[in-house]
């Protein structure tokens, strides 16, 4: 009996022994991936606020054109 729970128990061991390096490799690789996503965030932001600038001088300078033709 106790030769057919030898591997049953290397394997719970095998199990434990990875889970615990799973969880020391893992931290970095999550705040590197978190890293990663605010830069990207970031960049993100910058080209929309960019965007919306272009956007408005477009627009300002257009109605400004429009005034001055009706003048």
């Amino acid at each position: 009996m106790m030769k057919s729970l030898a591997p049953v128990a290397l394997t719970g061991i095998a199990g434990v022994i990875l889970w615990k390096i799973l969880q020391i490799l893992m931290a970095p690789v999550i705040a590197w991936i978190i890293g990663v996503l605010a830069i990207g965030l970031k960049i993100g932001l910058v080209v929309a606020v960019a965007c919306l600038a272009i956007y408005g001088v477009r627009r300002v300078m257009r109605t400004r054109a429009e005034n001055q033709a009706e003048a």
